[in-house]
């Protein structure tokens, strides 16, 4: 079913030739007939319905929906036969009428007055009915209101002419607007790419929009078709697989301003885990990517969708790129020339599976090696040089220490940039600060017995202050004390000397 098959393919000589045999599939031209996939480039299913005739009635119950999926050709074919069934319809009941009222048999008679004043045959009857019909009126043929039934046949057909031509003239016009239309101009890589991105495997497809108004909270999302067979032996030979897409860190939401590449990351979790590139010729499978959205100018839901088999997988391979910056206009300019362009990276004949143990052990050495670059999880760009967030110590003697201590081994640079008294000052503030922070983190973590032991000793230093100087003159005398030992203090000292300086004065005053 999803194999491809070698068909030699007859062109001819003219172009011409070779477009209409594209345009209308004639002839071994058609790619999709060699492709055999379920689901064709252009998004159209390869499924063919039977057994369905006890069930037809039910799509003339769904008519407008039945008229509105049939193709083209089949849709004009229907709006000529319908209205030409209409106009020869009503063509035969006016030359009824004239029938019955044997206008036929006095064509010749100039006095005789018809139903229809004009019609002489049935051709003159068919252009009476188009033209009543379409409100032509050429003024040559008109009814007689004498005739009992010409009112209410005219009456008849002008309705159902209107009502057929909104039908007929509506489903057309729904046909030309529809928005599968939309998926179009939606862009899709003609193959897919499996290359090792953030340590997996991962599965990528290009995806683009050439219009300028975008896909409104588009979403995609995949589904892999592969033979399944359960324990109790039961087969599904087209058997869904549910398969995640995410474009960049946006998950399934997705926004075409330029093309993206839609990653699937192959895990335990994914269809493809014990896939590899050796099994497109021995197990058939096809991977369908599908993309819905809402248009941005009618509003109406879309959905956009294409294929690929084993053979338009190529592993080892990545989309090139085709983003470049115009810094004349400063702006970003998209070569579409370029959509499927893939570059060629490294042989994968292995699968995820498979290289899942040299991923875990590769995992598990990058795991022992992080202790030890701890501090070195900073980006060079995220460091501002003129004024670094951290700066080695004056103690600190070579840059490895520094490392050691937990700072950027980017951050070294800046330093060596600076000059060494800017260095010098920036080193001195930062130790500083850092004795600062010690001090203060120290003095409230103090236990009572420490504040009791400190409290003591501070005692013991007023008390050391508090005793007397002993002044030595330098007579050979022994020294005197300044604060004799005495429980008389030097008020009541000068009190009394005051006393007996006026008990002398009144003595003397009295002698």
């Amino acid at each position: 079913m999803f194999t491809e098959e070698k068909v030699e393919e007859k062109i001819s000589k003219l172009p011409f030739v070779n477009y209409v045999k594209q345009k209308f599939n004639l002839g071994e031209y058609n790619p999709e007939d060699k492709r055999k996939a379920i689901v064709q480039k252009s998004g159209h299913y390869r499924v063919k319905y039977t057994g369905l005739k006890e069930y037809r009635a039910k799509f003339i119950q769904d008519l407008y929906i039945t008229l509105i999926d049939l193709k083209w050709r089949y849709a004009l074919a229907v709006l000529f036969n319908v209205h030409l069934f209409s106009y020869f319809f009503f063509a035969l009941m006016w030359y009824w009428m004239m029938y019955n009222h044997g206008d036929l048999d006095h064509f010749s008679d100039p006095k005789w007055e018809s139903c229809v004043a004009g019609v002489n045959s049935f051709a003159d009857a068919m252009l009476f009915s188009i033209e009543t019909q379409t409100s032509i009126g050429y003024g040559f043929a008109y009814p007689n209101t004498d005739c009992g039934g010409a009112l209410p046949l005219l009456f008849v057909q002008i309705t159902v002419g209107i009502l057929l031509e909104n039908v007929l003239l509506g489903f057309i016009f729904v046909k030309f607007a529809q928005p599968k239309r939309r998926r179009k101009t939606v862009m899709f890589s003609k193959v897919a790419c499996v290359a090792q991105e953030e340590g997996d495997l991962c599965l990528q497809i290009r995806v683009g929009d050439m219009r300028q108004s975008h896909l409104i909270d588009a979403k995609v999302h995949g589904v892999l078709i592969k033979r399944h067979v359960t324990r109790e032996g039961i087969a599904y030979p087209l058997f869904q697989h549910d398969v995640h897409f995410h474009a960049n860190n946006m998950g399934d939401t997705i926004m075409l301003m330029w093309p993206l590449i839609l990653n699937h990351r192959i895990t335990k979790e994914s269809p493809f885990w014990d896939i590899k590139p050796s099994d497109f010729s021995s197990e058939a499978y096809e991977l369908v990517v599908c993309i819905e959205g809402t248009l941005e100018t009618t509003g109406e839901f879309c959905q956009a969708r294409t294929s690929y088999l084993p053979s338009e997988i190529l592993w080892g391979h990545r989309f090139d790129r085709i983003e470049e910056f115009d810094a004349g206009n400063g702006r970003w300019e998209i070569d579409f020339s370029g959509f499927n362009d893939v570059v060629y990276i490294t042989n994968i004949r292995h699968s995820a599976k498979e290289l899942n143990p040299y991923r875990e052990y590769r995992m598990s050495k990058d795991e022992e090696e992080k202790p030890k670059e701890k501090g070195m999880s900073i980006s060079l760009h995220s460091v501002a040089y003129d004024v670094p967030p951290e700066f080695p110590s004056a103690s600190a003697s070579n840059s490895t220490e520094y490392q050691k201590s937990g700072s950027p081994k980017l951050l070294t640079r800046g330093l060596s940039q600076m000059d060494e008294l800017e260095r010098s000052r920036l080193s001195l503030e930062m130790e500083a600060e850092s004795r600062e922070v010690e001090l203060i983190e120290s003095s409230p973590n103090d236990t009572p017995d420490e504040q009791t032991h400190s409290g003591t000793i501070e005692n013991k230093e007023e008390k050391e202050d508090e005793t007397p100087l002993e002044l030595d003159l330098g007579d050979g005398e022994p020294p005197i004390k300044d604060h004799p030992d005495s429980d008389v203090s030097d008020d009541d000292t000068i009190a009394q000397d005051e006393a007996d300086e006026e008990e002398s004065f009144h003595d003397v005053s009295s002698s």
